[in-house]
């Protein structure tokens, strides 16, 4: 309803006519329309409002609709034909031909040929050389020297109350007593002693000796023969048969199982193998002689003791030193030292190691993965071309070479050379040098000192005095003496024995023997066989297999797939513009 109002509003508008305001347009509308009520004053308005309509609208979908035919499908299949034929085949036989021809041998014989040559010897020899060295000696020897000095003696002096005694007073005197003696001193010289032996040189020459041989020659000729003999031919057909079958098929599984073992591993050590080789050696060592050099004998100067002398003037007592005494003094010697060479020869023990492969065996687990298969049956039936044989078999006649060996000798002259040993030996002289030990004495003079002492005493009468005591001061001189080192040194010649070796060349000759190569050449006959080709046909059976394709129609069914359109209701919401009257009071003129 509101859409036919709307479409008469719009029809009114497109008209073309004047719109009128008064009575909402009212008036525009026909006659037979009109009520009274209607052509009142224009006290009515209008305002457009939009209003909510829905509306069903019927729109095309479409859905799959699945159709199902039979349709013809064509395939090939492929069909064995045998047919049986002939073919021609062509083979070659060889035909043996014996011919003679020369053959060139060719050998090497050795011819010896003597060279004389001359070694050249080296040796070496020891050669003594006697050096000459000096040895410094030193000593020591002490030199008095006396100072004076003056000392400061403060005494009491008393008035003298004078009483005589008697004091022992004592002393002792030194006196050197020298003695003569003579000292043997025994040492070893080494004295060269040169002696001549006799060295045997050996050395072997060859001579050739030639001898004539003959040898026998064994060789086989082949003569050939021929001989027929038949040949069956056989040749085979085969017919195709189809059998039906249902076989059992027999799928296997396998399952892990690890299980344990065992094996013995051997390793191998080195284990080291001590042994022990005895040598010779060439040494020798150094024998030190000492003989004792005595020192010198020195004047040596001391002072004897004094004595204490009383003043009766001065009721003192007064040292008096002894007098200087010189007397001779040995000093301390020395030992000398000398080096002698004494060769000798050793024979000493060396301990070598040698590494020898000890087997070792241990038993080792490892663990091994074994499959186990278990079999599971299923039935296939299938279908199966078996070929039956057809044999077929004919006797042909062929021809064969044979090769009858016969024997032949034949001599063969050859010369052989041996060589035989002469040897020969000569002696040559060498000398060598030995040193002698040689003991000798010698005569070594000395001289001891010995001192005695001899006690003196005497009675010295003294006075003693009784005084009034006064101290006095008094300088008394005196004598130190102080001994001084003085240090000499000489020069002792010495003698050593050096061993120089020396080289020395001898020329040893000798004689070498040398095989010189000649080539010879002999002339043998020989036989060689020739085969000569001969060409033959014959036909053999074969049967070939055609494949005849044929093709077959089956009906497969064939699906197809169509949209099938259909009609559906939708409502749609669409807003349309209505005309409200609003109503107001009528204006007074």
């Amino acid at each position: 309803m509101r859409l036919k109002v709307w479409i008469a509003i719009l029809a009114i508008a497109g008209t073309g006519l004047p719109a009128r305001a008064a009575h909402c347009g009212a008036c525009a509308n026909p006659p037979e329309v009109l009520g009274p009520d209607q052509c009142r004053p224009p006290l009515v308005r209008y305002r457009v409002c939009y209003h909510t309509v829905v509306e069903n609208h019927t729109c095309v979908r479409y859905r799959p609709v699945s159709h199902t035919v039979m349709k013809e499908c064509r395939y090939t299949v492929c069909k064995p034909v045998y047919e049986q034929h002939l073919r021609m085949h062509r083979y070659t036989v060889c035909k043996p031909v014996w011919e003679p021809y020369d053959v060139v041998r060719r050998y090497t014989v050795c011819r010896p040929v003597y060279e004389q040559h001359v070694r050249v010897h080296r040796y070496t020899v020891c050669r003594p050389v006697w050096q000459e060295y000096q040895v410094p000696v030193r000593w020591t020897t002490y030199r008095p020297i006396y100072e004076q000095h003056v000392r400061q003696h403060c005494y009491t002096v008393h008035r003298p109350v004078v009483q005589e005694y008697q004091v022992p007073v004592y002393w002792t005197t030194c006196h050197p007593i020298y003695e003569q003696h003579v000292r043997v001193h025994r040492y070893t010289v080494c004295r060269q002693v040169w002696q001549e032996y006799q060295v045997p040189v050996r050395w072997t020459t060859y001579r050739p000796v030639y001898q004539q041989h003959v040898r026998v020659h064994r060789y086989t000729v082949c003569r050939p023969v021929w001989q027929e003999y038949q040949v069956p031919v056989r040749w085979t057909t085969y017919r195709t048969v189809h059998d039906h079958h249902v076989r059992e098929v027999c799928e296997t599984h396998c399952r892990t199982v690890v299980e344990p073992r065992q094996r013995v591993c051997k390793t191998y050590t080195q284990v080291p193998v001590w042994t022990t080789r005895c040598y010779k050696v060439c040494t020798g060592s150094w024998h030190e002689d000492k003989h004792y050099c005595p020192g010198p004998v020195i004047m040596r100067s001391c002072r004897l003791p004094g004595t204490w002398q009383f003043d009766p003037c001065t009721c003192t007592s007064h040292y008096c030193p002894g007098p200087c005494v010189s007397y001779p003094v040995q000093c301390p010697g020395h030992w000398v030292c000398k080096r002698i060479w004494v060769p000798r020869e050793e024979i000493r023990t060396e301990r070598c190691c040698h590494y020898v492969c000890k087997e070792n065996c241990h038993v080792e687990t490892y663990h091994v993965c074994r499959m186990i298969p278990y079999t599971v049956r299923r039935q296939i039936p299938y279908t199966s071309c078996r070929l039956v044989p057809e044999h077929h078999c004919r006797l042909a006649t062929c021809r064969k070479c044979i090769m009858v060996p016969e024997e032949k000798v034949c001599h063969i002259p050859y010369t052989t050379c041996t060589v035989v040993p002469e040897h020969h030996c000569k002696m040559v002289v060498c000398r060598k040098c030995i040193m002698v030990p040689e003991e000798k004495v010698c005569h070594i003079p000395y001289t001891t000192c010995r001192i005695v002492t001899q006690q003196h005493c005497k009675m010295v009468t003294r006075q003693r005095c009784y005084t009034v005591p006064e101290q006095k001061v008094q300088l008394i001189p005196y004598t130190t003496c102080r001994m001084v080192p003085e240090h000499h040194c000489k020069l002792v010649v010495c003698r050593k024995c050096i061993v120089v070796p020396e080289e020395k060349v001898c020329h040893i000759p000798y004689t070498t023997c040398r095989m010189v190569p000649e080539e010879r050449c002999q002339v043998l006959k020989c036989w060689r066989c020739r085969y000569l080709t001969e060409e033959r046909c014959c036909q053999i059976p074969y049967t070939t297999c055609r494949i005849v394709t044929q093709e077959c129609v089956r009906l497969v069914p064939h699906t197809t797939c169509t949209l099938e359109p259909y009609c559906v209701t939708v409502p749609v919401c669409r807003r349309i513009p209505i005309c409200v009257p609003v109503c107001e009071p009528v204006c007074q003129p």
